[in-house]
């Protein structure tokens, strides 16, 4: 794989939506070595077409507006709405992750994002989301790709995974096109996943 592989990452992140950048952006600043590729000609995928509402439970500006949440709360209101299943403790991981995420993209990242408080999601039983000013997730897109920018980490659009490449039961690359990147690690950051009936 190494003699054939045309660039080599530490990490590889397929997709250029808000998840991937913000996963790019994250490994560049831990030191990490990290590329991403998107396969349409535009990064943003779903996220640019979303509200970019990211839900936060307990985060230090619902507790500033006097919203007390937390995430046993929010795990609850996720079980509430979608039942129990095998992934609950990525559940769980999700909610305590969700508060430092939205702080970080907003302190640390500078991204133009605020807590919504005129309504409460679906299924949300305290207002929790924080989202773009505009309510469009395309500036939260842009925000990010700027981010990426300014890292100068690599970002290469037009460029769909053919297919990931294995070894020894271990995801060691992915093709684009006819180009192997080898990798470390990779990282998927796509939507699309419950459109194929098939898989799910």
């Amino acid at each position: 794989m190494s003699q054939d592989a045309d660039y080599l990452t530490d990490l590889l992140v397929v997709g250029g939506g808000a998840c991937g950048f913000a996963a790019a952006i994250a490994a560049h600043d831990a030191g990490i070595d990290v590329a991403v590729v998107e396969k349409l000609d535009r990064p943003g995928g779903n996220s640019a077409l979303s509200t970019g509402s990211v839900p936060g439970a307990g985060s230090r500006f619902q507790r500033e507006a006097g919203i007390e949440d937390d995430p046993e709360r929010m795990i609850a209101d996720l079980i509430a709405v979608a039942g129990p299943h095998e992934a609950d403790p990525l559940t769980r991981l999700m909610a305590e992750q969700s508060a430092p995420l939205c702080e970080w993209l907003i302190d640390d990242l500078g991204a133009r994002m605020e807590l919504v408080t005129a309504y409460k999601h679906v299924g949300h039983s305290v207002p929790r989301l924080h989202a773009p000013r505009s309510r469009r997730g395309r500036d939260l897109v842009d925000d990010l790709l700027q981010f990426t920018e300014a890292r100068d980490i690599p970002l290469a659009v037009g460029n769909p995974v053919r297919r990931l490449v294995v070894e020894d039961g271990a995801v060691i690359g992915a093709q684009i096109g006819e180009d192997t990147v080898a990798c470390r690690k990779i990282l998927l950051a796509t939507n699309g996943y419950a459109g194929n009936r098939e898989m799910v």
